[in-house]
């Protein structure tokens, strides 16, 4: 596993300027992350401001993720953590950091196999570089604004389903979009607990728990 590529080269070797252009008028504005392809990631996220906001959403998540798939590896759960790095193989894709990709891919194959020693040889080394990546995406994990919009059942049930459909997808950009957009009503107490608790799951990429926690909301709403 090569954990020292310069971030100015994309797959095929050739540069990607941190300044990319996305349709006519959306200019990408200066990115410099190791590791990162800019251009994949902004293709990827649809446009530059959805980009940036992802790449603040895997800031958030890199701590716990890394802590749960030491855990899952000290107890043996190795079906549990393959299913992990499945997940984060598929968000390092969705940032552009497509070398890293491969390292969970890496992961993935060895938990599918169930091969324990390479498991444990080679998890440190890619859990690393993860981490690594935190002070640069730690300026795109802006805090987000308070909830300002009226509760509407009929709406918030129609966000419900969107944001089912795009965990079943894997769509990671289309749930963090649904989850910030359940993130903007104001709910009472009790509902507003478990609509936060969604929101994180869907940014940690527990999308299993996610699901099951959308019916528990249909059902109090």
């Amino acid at each position: 596993m090569n954990n020292n590529k310069n971030n100015s080269e994309n797959t095929s070797g050739k540069s990607v300027s941190s300044h990319t252009t996305v349709g006519s008028d959306e200019v990408m504005s200066e990115i410099d992350i190791p590791g990162i392809n800019n251009q994949k990631g902004i293709e990827n996220a649809g446009n530059p401001a959805l980009f940036r906001e992802l790449l603040g959403d895997v800031y958030k998540l890199i701590d716990d993720k890394c802590d749960s798939i030491r855990a899952n590896l000290e107890s043996g759960n190795i079906k549990s953590y393959t299913t992990e790095v499945h997940a984060l193989k598929t968000t390092c894709r969705m940032i552009g950091a497509m070398e890293l990709a491969e390292n969970f891919y890496t992961l993935e194959k060895l938990g599918s196999d169930n091969d324990v020693p390479k498991i444990k040889e080679c998890t440190p080394s890619v859990l690393a570089e993860f981490s690594a990546l935190k002070p640069y995406l730690q300026p795109y994990a802006a805090v987000k604004a308070a909830p300002d919009k009226k509760f509407d059942k009929n709406e918030v049930m129609d966000v419900l389903d969107n944001l089912e459909s795009a965990i079943r997808d894997f769509d990671l950009t289309s749930a963090e979009a649904c989850a910030d957009t359940l993130s903007s009503y104001v709910f009472d107490e009790e509902a507003a607990t478990k609509i936060k608790k969604l929101c994180y799951l869907v940014a940690n990429l527990d999308y299993e728990e996610a699901g099951e926690l959308i019916q528990a909301v249909r059902e109090m709403l």
